[in-house]
Formats: C-alpha cells, structure tokens, sequence
C-alpha cells in the first residue's frame, strides 16, 4: 500500500498567514500532501488548497486580505445583546462568504484527489464532526471558521455549527484514520513547539498562554496519548504487539511539528492587515525550512 502524506493546519485566525510561507518551503522541497486536514482558518488555507491554490497564490490571497473582507462589526447587534441580555454575534460574516466564494473553487476542491478535510462542532448535540470533499460547501467553511461569541454559527442540515476548535483546533485524528504515515502539523502558537517558554510574570501574559494552550490542547492530548501507546507497547512481548499492530499502525506514523518560536500576541488573531501577514508568511517559510535541515544533519 502506497504511503500517505497529510499536512494538519491548526487554527489561530490572522496567524494564518504563517501556513502559507510552510506551504512555500514544502513545495520547494517537493513534499506534497495526499490529506490536508484543517479547523478554522486551517480549513480555509486547507480549503484552498485543495481547490488548486499553490504558496504563492496562498501568499497572496493573505497579502489582500483585510479585515473589511473577512467580517462587519454589528452594532446593532451589540446593542441587543446589552439591553435584551440575550445572545448575539458580535459580526456579521457575509464578507467572508463573498471573499471564499470569489477566491475557491469549489468544483476543484470537490474533484481533487487530495483528501480535504475540516471539522465543526454541532451545538445542539455537543458533537465533533468532520466533513470531507467531495461534499465540501461554503457553509462548512463558516462553520469550521465561527469564534464562538464573536461569529454567528452556521446551519448545517438545519442545525447550528462553531468553530471546529473548540474541540480539535489541531485536527491530527483524520490523518491518523487515513492511515498516513507522515504527518506535518502546522501549529499557529509557540506553546507546544519546542521551545521552552518562561514561566509568566504578569496577569495580560498569564491570560495569553491560557490562551495558547487552549489552542494546543487537542493536539497535545492526541500527541501524549500516542507517547503513551508507544511506552505500553515497548513492555509487551512481541506476540503482544503483533497482535496490536493489526489493529493500529498509528504508532509508527511520523510526526513533524512546525510551529512559531515567539508568542504573537492575542491582538494577532483579528489583526488582518498586511504588515503582520508579511511578517507571518516569512516566518513560516524560515521556521520550516530550519525545522527540515536540522532535520536531515541529525540523520547524518
């Protein structure tokens, strides 16, 4: 059986432009996924993608991108949810609905190969779901991409759909079932990369890294839950582990963590403008690149 490749995209917001300067370094060193599995604005990049967008029309899709393109503050909105103290979305998102329509093609995206998958969470019945090409549509992006609190959700099959990271912002699962066997995830934090971060001093840099690390969490439970299948397995006889390898493979599956070495900020999320997306892109593209030659000297 042919090896598979999946690149897994975190969600992060405007820290999105990070993943198409990872893009830009993958291609040059012409590792192609056969999965991309995406939350949020990782579905969007993934999304696109798939619907035939290389790193530089990634790189420039970013570059335009502003924030009247992605949402509309409601004041009106606002005002209801004041007086009435009942919930309301903070933006509107017709905007972005107007810009994934212009800019993706839905019929490549639905006609590709690659294996395109996004996530959402079902609000109703508390349910992780993961929907998949060729049955992609805008209204799963919206969904996959809804803040909760901040955008409205999305109805999907007439029910209500947020932001796919408040369960998995790091969708790594669908790769694992898909069987890859090499795995290139896209972190948009330096919490969980492998730096060691210092212990914070004050309350605004406490709340960031609680923050960042909710941004991590569905990723790191999955990480240290394979760590520990692979700890458990190493005490078993071989008989044992015959045994347990025909019922998962996903121990010997490679992982490599590309993931910023700095906090960024919490004002970076909503910041589209495109001095940071510049900044991000270049820094994606740097950060792998020095992820992949240490990489190869340490095989050497």
């Amino acid at each position: 059986m042919a090896k598979k490749k999946a690149l897994v995209l975190s969600g992060g917001g405007a820290r999105g432009a990070y993943q198409a300067g990872v893009l830009r370094y993958l291609e040059e060193i012409g590792w192609k996924p056969d999965i991309i599995s995406g939350t949020s604005v990782g579905a969007i990049n993934a999304c696109a993608i798939g619907s035939g967008m290389d790193s530089q029309k990634l790189t420039e899709l970013w570059l335009q991108l502003n924030q009247k393109h992605i949402m509309r503050y409601s004041i009106w909105n606002m005002l209801k949810g004041f007086f009435r103290r009942k919930y309301y979305p903070l933006v509107e998102t017709y905007p972005l609905r107007k810009f994934i329509y212009e800019h993706l093609d839905f019929t490549r995206l639905n006609q590709t190969q690659t294996k395109v998958i996004i996530s959402a969470v079902n609000i109703l019945s508390s349910e992780l779901r993961f929907f998949e090409n060729p049955n992609l549509k805008i209204e799963h992006i919206l969904a996959s991409s809804a803040i909760p609190m901040i955008f409205p959700w999305q109805m999907i099959d007439g029910e209500p759909y947020w932001d796919g990271g408040v369960m998995a912002n790091t969708p790594i699962l669908p790769a694992l079932t898909h069987e890859a066997s090499e795995i290139v995830v896209v972190l948009l934090s330096p919490v969980g990369s492998s730096t060691i971060m210092e212990t914070p001093v004050t309350k605004d840099e406490a709340l960031e890294r609680l923050f960042e690390l909710y941004l991590l969490g569905s990723y790191r439970s999955v990480e240290q839950g394979l760590e520990y299948r692979k700890s458990v397995m190493n005490g078993l006889t071989s008989i044992e582990n015959f045994f347990l390898n025909l019922r998962t493979q996903f121990t010997k599956t490679k992982i490599s963590v590309i993931a910023p070495k700095q906090m960024l900020g919490l004002g970076s999320i909503l910041n589209f403008k495109k001095e940071q997306a510049e900044r991000l892109v270049t820094q994606g593209y740097v950060d792998a690149k020095e992820f992949f030659e240490t990489k190869s000297k340490s095989k050497k």
